[in-house]
């Protein structure tokens, strides 16, 4: 691939990072409250190549002009606006950090029509959620005026990435955040913030979303992720392993995968047509019909029990241990394509799972995909738990050749209630699921891999 090149333009009051070519599908990326355009110079490379990429530094930061009056939400979201009808633009994916995610929330509201994707990473609904949070951010520009750019920054850098993250990163970070902040821009923009909560609104959003969230994020933690899918209409939601709240310049690699196989995803949505029928000789069939038996077959005899895929959650109890047999795909306990004995996986996956009596699967929930369970012995308890409180439950007990079906992005946890080995399948609509995730109620919450 060559070099992707990006320019920096004067766009109105605007400085805007611009990279990929003039009529490609547009891109725009838009910055959190501390940083600028220039966070975003791993994906303006990535994605420099098939889009037209636009990555501003909003009004009153780095390079734009200051405003002359606060902007408020609204406003930072009118500037997008504006940004693109400057450069003839009607309609563009949005990508949004932190802050950043706020004004796409906001000009997706405002400008439906305009808005073919959203994502929101390392997001939040609004610091106007909690009386606590806002003062906190109206805090913030006194602060500034009292330590500096550089203090400030410094003392504010290391939050912003994983305890895991290299010095180099962090000092780039903290300079970034320098180089971008001043007054009364940020005052500005922590202002909107504290005055925003988004998440009546959520419900309106209807076109595609993305939700992602670093897992080690403790400024705009995974579980404020979790409320944003949750709302938002079949939004998606995708944890980066090993990432704090700038996930994009932490994780760039996994970041960019997840934001390109969504944006793929919907193209490819797109390009779908009815398909027609072909009678003429299928040329492709193999002739070999006992390879593709042997390729297309998993005996019990060679599968494995492994118990130790979700052994990490016996840290929360020794009822925790259960093991997985796989037959297709990894499921959605982790990566396991170097197994040889798993058929691969390509519209969804097929795994047993065994639980001894008392074991107990926990809460957790499915955002991606459907997930079917069919039990083939024993007597297991399959229970619901409610979104919101997840201590509000409904519960079955199934057996044998019993199934349950259980809808994407509702929680739920099962239990082995009888006196023998408890076998079922498990069946997950998808042929590379997402990760799980925990809600607050689950023992698993705080429960980390490895």
């Amino acid at each position: 691939m060559s070099a992707v090149r990006v320019e920096r333009n004067r766009i109105g009051g605007q400085s805007v990072l611009v990279a990929g070519p003039a009529g490609a599908p547009a891109l725009v990326l838009l910055h959190g409250i501390g940083s600028d355009g220039g966070s975003f110079r791993a994906q303006l490379e990535e994605f420099g190549g098939d889009w037209r990429v636009l990555a501003p530094d909003a009004i009153g930061y780095g390079h734009s002009v200051d405003p002359d009056r606060p902007p408020g939400i609204d406003g930072y979201a009118d500037s997008v606006a504006v940004l693109l009808d400057a450069v003839g633009i009607t309609e563009a994916a949005l990508v949004g950090v932190s802050w950043g995610g706020v004004i796409a929330t906001r000009f997706a509201l405002r400008y439906p029509d305009r808005v073919t994707a959203l994502v929101l990473a390392d997001s939040t609904r609004g610091s106007g959620t909690d009386p606590q949070r806002a003062a906190a951010m109206r805090r913030r520009g006194g602060e500034l005026a009292r330590d500096g750019a550089v203090a400030y920054a410094r003392r504010r850098a290391p939050r912003l990435l994983s305890e895991r993250a290299p010095a180099a990163l962090v000092e780039r970070v903290a300079a970034t955040m320098a180089e971008a902040i001043r007054l009364p821009g940020y005052a500005h923009a922590a202002e909107s913030m504290a005055a925003t909560d988004h998440t009546a609104q959520l419900a309106g959003l209807t076109m595609p979303t993305l939700v992602l969230v670093g897992a080690d994020d403790v400024v705009c933690p995974p579980v404020e992720s979790q409320t944003i899918a949750e709302l938002v209409p079949g939004a998606r939601l995708q944890i980066i392993p090993g990432a704090g709240h700038h996930a994009n310049q932490e994780r760039p690699e996994p970041f960019n995968a997840a934001i390109g196989r969504f944006l793929a995803s919907l193209h490819d949505r797109a390009a779908t047509t009815t398909p027609t029928i072909d009678h003429r000789e299928d040329t492709t069939m193999p002739t070999d019909l006992e390879s593709l038996l042997d390729s297309c077959v998993a005996t019990r005899d060679s599968r494995v029990e492994d118990w130790d895929t979700l052994g990490f959650q016996a840290q929360a109890g020794e009822e925790y241990r259960r093991a997985q047999i796989r037959y297709i795909g990894s499921g959605a306990t982790g990566d396991h394509d170097s197994d040889q004995r798993i058929l691969a996986a390509e519209h969804f996956t097929f795994s047993n799972m065994l639980l001894p009596p008392g074991a107990v699967g926990p809460e957790h929930n499915h955002h991606d995909v459907e997930e079917v369970f069919f039990v083939l012995d024993g007597q297991v308890e399959f229970t619901v738990h409610d979104t919101e409180d997840g201590t509000r439950t409904a519960s079955r007990v199934l057996g044998y050749r019993d199934l349950i079906k259980v809808p994407a992005g509702v929680p739920r946890s099962l239990r082995n209630v009888g006196d023998v080995d408890a076998l079922f399948c498990v069946i997950i609509g998808a042929p590379k699921p997402q990760l799980p995730t925990y809600p607050t109620t689950s023992a698993m919450a705080g429960v980390t891999r490895g």
